[in-house]
């Protein structure tokens, strides 16, 4: 069954029709690629993990449906556009949306699939006109990491991203997160990714995150996008190695990148290899 977690979001509402939500990044502790599959996308294994770094998203009871974006220039077509959109089909209600961008584009960190969840979440509040499962299926329409985001905390993630399998970590983790000035195309990346890629111990890093073992989770975690993206981006293996150099337990780029983030033992250790580290964009972040 699939539930909708309002722990994982902050909301208020003014005058019974402008909700706020925080759009929550995420990071993929792990992300393995299984094989391509007929449709043309490809099956993926990951764990994804809710963390300190949002936008924020205003949404308005309206006929139609309008976006504005400030902190960043997006596409006419963007997720919350079709995210609105889809739920506006399916229900007759629109949607006036602002939205306060803080998630750097192209990074791996779902900045797009987090700001769709935080549309659709907004609305079902003003309008409490889908289920859960319709709900859900809206998400997936807009993007495969979506799912994810309306439900956010820990995952793991299997089929394109939507087949969910929650679980609670023993701690709180802390990260310091990077990236250069130059972001990665998923679907260029996807495109030149060369099959198979090597296995990636998923269990191993879930049953590290469940007893709260730092340095099993830094030795299980791995991505293997990463060695294609730096190939292309040479400067993300520069930012991973800055933060090994600074401290990290463990480092590795998140999703198709170009974000790399480092795991770090307690906030103060973070706090501290964050003056080590040179790159355009960087911040602490948490787990949420």
């Amino acid at each position: 069954m699939f539930f909708i977690a309002d722990t994982r979001s902050v909301c208020y509402t003014f005058f019974m029709n402008i909700i706020e939500e925080l759009a929550l990044a995420k990071l993929n502790l792990t992300l393995g690629i299984l094989y391509k599959r007929q449709d043309g996308y490809h099956a993926i294994d990951t764990i994804m993990h809710t963390i300190s770094l949002f936008d924020r998203v205003y949404v308005e009871k309206a006929r139609t449906v309008e976006v504005t974006v400030t902190g960043m220039t997006l596409p006419p077509d963007n997720t919350m556009v079709r995210a609105a959109e889809l739920y506006r089909q399916e229900t007759g209600c629109g949607a006036r949306i602002r939205c306060e961008k803080r998630i750097p584009a192209e990074a791996g960190l779902g900045g797009g699939s987090a700001d769709a969840a935080a549309v659709l979440r907004g609305l079902q509040r003003l309008h409490r006109m889908c289920d859960d499962i319709t709900l859900r299926k809206i998400a997936l329409q807009v993007g495969a990491d979506v799912p994810f985001c309306l439900v956010g905390g820990t995952c793991r993630c299997e089929g394109v991203g939507e087949v969910l399998t929650p679980f609670s970590i023993q701690q709180k983790l802390h990260f310091v997160l990077c990236k250069p000035e130059q972001g990665v195309s998923t679907g260029a990346l996807f495109r030149a990714l060369p099959l198979p890629r090597p296995r990636v111990d998923t269990f191993a890093a879930m049953a590290a995150l469940a007893k709260g073992d730092l340095d099993a989770l830094a030795k299980s975690m791995q991505n293997v996008l990463e060695p294609p993206a730096i190939a292309l981006i040479p400067e993300i293996g520069a930012l991973k190695q800055q933060l090994l150099d600074a401290g990290a337990l463990a480092a590795q780029m998140s999703g198709s990148g170009s974000s790399v983030f480092g795991l770090f033992r307690t906030a103060e250790q973070a706090e501290a290899a964050l003056d080590k580290i040179h790159a355009p964009f960087k911040q602490v972040v948490h787990s949420l």
